[in-house]
């Protein structure tokens, strides 16, 4: 095969695996670490969180709590049960929308809401 061909064959195939990149990539979108800014009537609360997504479930961790939830099209929902010493034990509800690269939604806890932001770490 001569060099034109062989260059024309190696630009299809980078544009079909550049194509494809997106689905691949959109299951893994917010894996890894997150630093999550919880704003409450109380002042921010920081916490690290590790997210990873296996066929649309999340798992992970917020401090010593496991993560559980969904993740599908771009769209975060959590619930799993935490334990705060100043706000006592419930189901931390965690509602957001993956977008520029950050999260941003609504949490709830034990009668408590509020909004949150996070960014990639």
């Amino acid at each position: 095969m001569s060099a034109k061909p062989r260059r024309v064959l190696c630009a299809l195939l980078l544009a079909g695996l550049m194509a494809l990149a997106p689905a691949a990539m959109a299951a893994g979108d917010i894996d890894g670490n997150w630093h999550f800014i919880f704003h409450t009537d109380g002042g921010d609360r920081e916490y690290q969180v590790s997210l990873k997504v296996t066929d649309g479930l999340v798992s992970g961790k917020l401090g010593n709590f496991d993560v559980k939830g969904t993740f599908k099209d771009g769209a975060l929902d959590l619930a799993f049960p935490v334990d705060v010493p100043d706000a006592g034990s419930g189901t931390l509800v965690i509602k957001g929308k993956l977008a520029e690269g950050g999260l941003t939604g609504n949490w709830e806890f034990s009668g408590y809401s509020g909004d949150f932001n996070a960014a990639r770490q």
